[in-house]
């Protein structure tokens, strides 16, 4: 594995993640505008890197959130 796929599986796993939490919460209106951008923003840096242009988002998105409903 290059180090291109290993980042490229990296982001992978961070968005497979963040959508897996985000999912409810956006439905149920827990997500500001700026949050949404900045998960946008997370998911463009998955693109860039799948399309073999990494020059683009170079960071990734760490979202600081706290479930209300358990």
């Amino acid at each position: 594995m290059t180090g291109h796929h290993a980042r490229i599986a990296r982001l992978a796993r961070t968005a497979v993640l963040m959508l897996g939490y985000a999912a409810d919460d956006i439905e149920r209106g827990f997500w500001s505008d700026a949050e949404l951008h900045q998960l946008a923003d997370g998911l463009d840096t998955l693109v860039s890197a799948l399309r073999g242009n990494d020059q683009a988002g170079q960071g990734l998105l760490v979202i600081n959130s706290e479930r209300l409903d358990t």
